[in-house]
């Protein structure tokens, strides 16, 4: 590693070495989240509600991508940092490797189900003959042609972050995302190529090419300074890499998957009210993806310093480093939390013009944005187990907060208090884990002390 490096994992002030790995990672977050907005308002330009419709059904599918790269991506970065805590080079080599090896296997293969059986898997989800074509297309250049790219983009960012270099990896997510977003009216519009939502979908495709280009081509270009390897030979399918890898990359998979889940029992609750309550749902969501992109950004950042500094047994730096990132994640959430309190109503406006829309939406904005705050305990608090090596307690906690309770809970408040039950679930359901959260944390960190206090008095 770089002498840079080794400081902000080791020697650099905590606010300093939070702000190196997190503001980076928060500015490529913010650019993924712009770029997919913009995806979508340059598609619905088009006025074609098909079109809009097929990018709709597409979006689980394209979802299962980051649930992939979460898995290899974040596993493969704990164990990478970890092991350089523990000056491990070896399996430093091992851990890269085998992580990016396991994320082209299992996206090849995914990539080749979904293009067999694409037909079929669209009716599934509801696509009908005025969508199945546009969805095929769609489908075609983002998941089979382009699903590689896509994941291999965001697994070697995962683990050039890993060893420190922040800035590099951000950049190559932020290039490919600005990237699309220039291409994306070139590839869609009359002006340019003319190829409408297909041309969406090659903008996304070659936008992550390029994106995957830049961070091998830094791979390669920096491979006598940094410890990462790419090469097979390093490539080891055993419990204490591969396994390893996957357990603890696992939890955040897992989130994908479950909120895939959860926001369809939540569209289907709504769509049995007014085309004006769902569109109001949509907006809401749309709306919370800025403090959750944030949030992630900086527990995702730290997930190398607290990895590190755990596996070096240097225990206060990393509780110090996990105490700063929580204080700002809570900041950023309740900044947004007054923010949508005190002006929902303009908020919802900016998106839609309908009153009813506006009136509904503002009530949901206002329940929903409650959970930020407990929101930013569970992501924190995951992230810490990650770094650790903990999936077990991470993969509870990601199960628990999606799909396994709240499903039911929905079903139930909606019948009790009808249509705004439903958004009253969200922050129930956080604060619930919020809690449970703090608890398995404070448990973990005793038992770390103990360990701390063993080790001076031997």
């Amino acid at each position: 590693m770089s002498q840079r490096e080794v400081e902000i994992f080791e020697t650099m002030s905590v606010p300093k070495a939070v702000a190196a790995l997190a503001v980076p990672t928060v500015i490529s977050q913010i650019i993924a989240m712009v770029y997919n907005l913009a995806d979508t308002w340059y598609i619905g330009q088009l006025n074609d509600t098909n079109m809009m419709a097929a990018v709709t059904l597409i979006f689980p599918v394209f979802l299962m991508l980051s649930a992939l790269a979460n898995l290899f991506g974040i596993g493969g970065a704990s164990l990478l940092s970890r092991s350089l805590g523990e000056h491990n080079y070896v399996r430093v080599r091992e851990a890269g490797a085998s992580s990016a090896w396991m994320a082209v296997a299992a996206t090849l293969a995914y990539s080749l189900v979904t293009m067999i059986w694409r037909v079929p898997l669209l009716r599934m989800l509801g696509a009908d003959d005025g969508t199945i074509d546009y969805a095929s297309g769609y489908l075609f250049w983002t998941v089979a042609v382009g699903g590689l790219p896509t994941v291999m983009n965001m697994v070697l960012a995962h683990l050039i972050r890993s060893e420190g270099a922040s800035r590099e990896a951000s950049f190559g997510m932020s290039f490919g995302g600005l990237l699309n977003m220039l291409l994306d009216p070139f590839f869609i519009y009359d002006w340019g190529l003319g190829l409408k939502m297909e041309g969406a979908a090659i903008a996304t495709c070659i936008s992550n090419i390029a994106a995957t280009s830049y961070l091998l081509y830094y791979l390669f270009r920096t491979r006598r300074e940094n410890v990462i390897s790419l090469s097979p030979k390093y490539f080891r399918f055993k419990r204490s890499v591969a396994g390893e890898i996957f357990f603890v990359g696992l939890p955040s998979s897992i989130q994908f998957m479950m909120s895939v889940l959860s926001n369809a029992v939540l569209n289907y609750l709504m769509a049995a009210y007014t085309a004006s309550a769902l569109s109001a749902v949509g907006i809401v969501k749309k709306v919370d993806m800025v403090p959750t992109y944030v949030v992630q950004g900086i527990c995702n950042g730290v997930i190398p310093l607290l990895a590190y500094n755990y596996a070096s047994g240097n225990y206060k730096r990393l509780w110090r480093c996990a105490y700063f990132a929580g204080v700002c994640s809570l900041c950023v959430t309740f900044s947004y939390l007054a923010l949508c309190e005190s002006f929902a109503p303009f908020i919802i406006r900016i998106f839609i013009d309908n009153a009813r829309a506006v009136d509904l939406g503002a009530v949901f904005l206002r329940l929903h944005c409650m959970s930020t705050p407990f929101l930013a305990i569970f992501f924190l608090v995951i992230a810490f187990f990650q770094a650790t090596g903990r999936g077990t307690p991470a993969l509870f906690i990601s199960f628990l907060r999606k799909g396994a309770i709240d499903i039911p809970f929905m079903i139930v408040m909606n019948a009790v208090w009808p249509m705004y039950g439903i958004m009253a679930v969200q922050p129930m359901m956080d604060f619930i884990v919020a809690v449970i959260c703090l608890s398995i944390y404070r448990i973990v960190q005793k038992k770390d002390r103990r360990e701390l206090e063993l080790k001076k008095t031997a």
